[in-house]
């Protein structure tokens, strides 16, 4: 899992050597390698970054809007984005599970997952170049790394689908809260701004 999606060494600095052993036609061979670069670690950190931001600027929308929600201006102001950005982390969430998932075909051993990282460019060098990665892929399955990403990606499925219906609860209850106020005289706005609460959970 660190060689696949942790490690980068343009971002760690450094670079770590690997002794790596495998089997092709009946002969053992031994070989240390090191990756200069790992473009799947790379798109990975790029990944949690923007994961990471939506989730700081949903949390800081769902504070306003706790505290501004019951406003005339509300329902855009703050429910709507609040709304939206919730929207888009439960779609991107779906959409890096499935890229995870796709990932797994070509990280189904050891032997696949540096051919991997070695594509397209050659990114693994190695002390020896006589046979310095397998061809064939003869060791256990590793397949389950990105499927066990996918998984946490969409937060173990039962809190994603909490987060859907958080997402859709409160739009609905602020959509009703706004068309009430639309409707209420100036006095009756009043009693019913002190009353509202708008919920949130991230």
């Amino acid at each position: 899992m660190k060689l696949l999606y942790l490690y980068d060494p343009e971002a760690c600095g450094r670079l770590h050597f690997y002794n790596y052993t495998f089997n092709i036609d009946s002969k053992m061979y031994t070989n240390v390698i090191w990756p200069v670069r790992n473009e799947v670690a790379s798109s990975f950190r790029s990944k949690i970054r923007i994961w990471l931001a939506f989730h700081l600027i949903w949390i800081i929308l769902g504070v306003v809007n706790m505290t501004q929600g019951s406003r005339p201006c509300g329902f855009y102001a703050t429910l709507l984005p609040f709304t939206l950005t919730g929207l888009a982390l439960l779609i991107m969430d779906v959409v890096y599970a499935v890229l995870f998932l796709i990932d797994a075909r070509y990280a189904n051993s050891e032997a696949a997952i540096l051919r991997f990282i070695n594509t397209p460019k050659h990114y693994i060098h190695s002390i020896t170049r006589i046979a310095p990665l397998p061809i064939h892929d003869d060791d256990e399955d590793t397949s389950w790394i990105p499927v066990v990403i996918a998984y946490i990606s969409v937060r173990g499925i039962v809190p994603w689908l909490v987060n859907f219906w958080i997402v859709k609860d409160n739009y609905y209850e602020g959509l009703a809260f706004y068309r009430r106020l639309q409707t209420q005289n100036p006095k009756d706005k009043l009693t019913s701004r002190s009353s509202h609460f708008s919920r949130l959970s991230v």
